[in-house]
């Protein structure tokens, strides 16, 4: 199959603790929550009240997953983001608390966008031998439609935007790929051009639209687009192998013809855009200068329906001392914009001095006077990054990036007037469901009995039982668990099939801990058994050999 097209690109590096905050971190593709939040309410997203997800009930598949974009449709939380494991992945959720696994299950997604209740995925797919820019469509993240390969497309495009909106669908790649540090240029035909490809509400989409954009193969160029009741917006930075970099912005009412695009921003690096009911928001940067290199300044343009000029928003809120994460604007960047019902929220980072960069969110009823929410009192010094909000039916996500040692999405749930109620990580509740390794599985009921089964490498085709089939491993151990701490159970096992096994004698000790990302660690008789997760063989941690 080749690469793993769409890499998390270069600029979205995560910076050294103590770095200065450089300018905007380019989600790749200007996602369109808004357009899908399928609730009507009138007051300002500032209003929204916030609590994070405690890490032990976040799902296996966030532990190092490092976010991408954060969407909605009418009906669900969509978020993409890599993986360690398996690159580009996409999760859905109905309410932000019970997450599944929502990619199409073929070939390389790379960037999702919604309105209403359709989504659209864009990235490649195997055609003639030859990874091509495809599409995907779906009404209902666990169903996906049959790729679409998008007419025209060759191996050396790569996909880095797909936005879509009342007029359609526009995905945006470059003909000059695959882009990566130290690509030399030496896989085949590379193209200077990007291309367009439009598709009016749910038809077909035509042959695209070339404009000139040379790029160095070792950078990616930064791509966002914007789909609104206007028409199209793209904006791209193309970066060649002498470091010139090429600005464009270029709109369409109906993916037609294009021409230049607002005057007003066309020497910034534009970065993001989102569209939503109250209109339009891009996000530009300016460039560094040789005194402040590395320090850029963000600016937050908006335009409301109906109109056709971007207005300049006011300065971004700096926050209010004592404050975690209070800096100057050059030390505050953007990673995303997001459309809910009553304006939009644009999430980051800001520098904290004693803490390094911090994750930072910005509210706005109109996309041009942008007001700080608190930073410490809601956990956003817990990470280093924050990814984008979504909303969905009044209730809202937040996404963020750890700051642990091994890294993982960290989550917060939003409503408005009240924070959420907390998730309970106490009792017997949050343990009793099954938990599995490749080589094992602990079942607890709700009222802590419990069920263990492990392999012992006895075939029952020729052996006799106690044994292995292929779907139930022989040994099998019962009790009784008991909480004796928070997100601690402890009990002994009751009964054993396998008496003369010191692992599993009869009245060992078992005890149980909750750890992130839906697992629990098991020791019995004082010896580790490793960790069972809920995601079974999904999570790495999981997989034999075991931890």
């Amino acid at each position: 199959m080749g690469r793993r097209p769409q890499a998390v690109p270069r600029w979205r590096v995560r910076l050294p603790a103590m770095a200065v905050v450089a300018g905007v971190l380019v989600t790749g593709s200007a996602c369109q929550p808004g357009s899908g939040a399928g609730h009507d309410d009138d007051r300002p997203p500032g209003a929204v009240r916030w609590r994070s997800v405690p890490q032990a009930r976040l799902p296996g598949g966030f532990l190092g997953f490092e976010p991408r974009q954060v969407l909605a449709t009418t009906d669900e939380f969509i978020v993409s983001g890599t993986s360690e494991q398996a690159g580009v992945r996409l999760y859905g959720s109905k309410g932000g608390v019970s997450w599944y696994r929502a990619d199409p299950g073929e070939g390389f997604p790379g960037y999702a966008a919604a309105h209403g209740k359709q989504l659209v995925l864009a990235g490649q797919v195997s055609n003639g031998g030859a990874l091509v820019p495809a599409v995907w469509r779906t009404r209902d993240a666990r169903r996906w439609k049959d790729a679409e390969v998008l007419p025209g497309g060759v191996a050396s495009d790569e996909v880095l935007a797909v936005s879509a909106g009342p007029r359609g669908a526009v995905v945006v790649a470059h003909d000059g790929g695959p882009f990566s540090e130290g690509e030399d240029g030496s896989s085949g035909y590379r193209g200077e051009s990007l291309r367009l490809w439009t598709a009016r509400d749910g038809g077909p989409f035509g042959q695209p639209r070339q404009i000139p954009c040379p790029a160095s193969p070792e950078y990616e160029p930064q791509v966002a687009a914007v789909a609104d009741a206007e028409g199209f917006v793209v904006t791209a930075n193309c970066t060649n192998g002498s470091g010139y970099i090429k600005r464009l912005v270029v709109a369409s009412a109906d993916g037609g013809k294009w021409r230049a695009g607002p005057a007003a921003f066309r020497r910034q690096s534009t970065m993001a855009g989102v569209s939503g009911a109250r209109g339009s928001v891009l996000v530009t940067r300016t460039e560094s200068s040789g005194a402040n290199p590395g320090v850029f300044a963000s600016t937050l343009w908006s335009r409301r329906s109906g109109e056709s000029a971007w207005a300049r928003g006011r300065p971004l809120d700096v926050g209010e001392i004592p404050d975690s994460g209070v800096a100057p604007r050059d030390q505050q960047s953007i990673n995303a914009v997001s459309a809910v019902s009553g304006g939009f929220f644009a999430a980051g980072r800001s520098l904290d001095l004693r803490r390094g960069p911090v994750g930072a969110l910005w509210a706005s009823p109109d996309g041009r006077r942008w007001t700080k929410q608190a930073t410490r009192s809601n956990g956003f010094d817990s990470v280093f990054d924050l990814y984008g909000a979504a909303e969905v039916h009044g209730r809202f996500i937040l996404l963020g990036d750890g700051q642990d040692a091994k890294g993982g999405a960290r989550l917060w749930l939003g409503r408005y007037g009240t924070r959420p109620p907390a998730q309970s990580s106490s009792g017997i509740a949050p343990f009793a469901r099954t938990w599995s390794w490749g080589h094992g599985s602990l079942t607890i009921g709700k009222t802590g009995g419990f069920t263990y089964r492990w392999r012992l490498f006895r075939d029952c085709d020729t052996e006799p039982a106690p044994c292995d089939t292929a779907t139930v491993w022989g040994g099998r151990a019962t009790g009784t668990l008991k909480t004796v701490g928070n997100g601690t159970l402890r009990g002994r096992l009751s009964t054993t099939n396998a008496p003369d096994d010191p692992a599993y004698r009869k009245g060992a000790v078992i005890e149980v801990k909750r750890k992130p990302y839906s697992a629990v660690h098991v020791r019995v008789d004082g010896k580790d058994h490793g960790y069972f997760c809920a995601a079974g063989a999904e999570d790495s941690r999981c997989t034999a050999p075991h931890e």
